[in-house]
């Protein structure tokens, strides 16, 4: 089960790495979310641990954030569209300022 886990988690990194050197994303500020689901299981591993496993902290160029989630009881989901949706906000501001 470990192995598997491992597994996912280098498939996952890559595709996150991909989708950060494409074209429309690459050079643009745009906020990223990552939902840490069933956070309630006791194998579950931390956001810390994922965001470890994942390489998030080379993400510099991008606001991210990560929060421990449970999708079946919404744990963990207000706080992530609430960062999100700050993100935005600020992006529409420091887009005002420069007009």
């Amino acid at each position: 089960m470990i192995i598997v886990i491992r597994l996912r988690f280098v498939v996952a990194k890559d595709e996150l790495e991909g989708l950060l050197q494409h074209p429309e994303i690459a050079n643009r500020r745009i906020p990223i979310l990552f939902f840490a689901n069933k956070a309630d299981m006791k194998e579950a591993m931390s956001a810390v641990k994922i965001s470890a496993a994942l390489g998030l902290d080379r993400i510099a160029n991008k606001p991210w954030h990560i929060c421990a989630s449970n999708a079946l009881t919404g744990e963990g989901l207000s706080e992530g569209v609430e960062w999100l949706t700050s993100q935005i906000w600020e992006s529409m501001e420091r887009k005002e300022q420069r007009r």
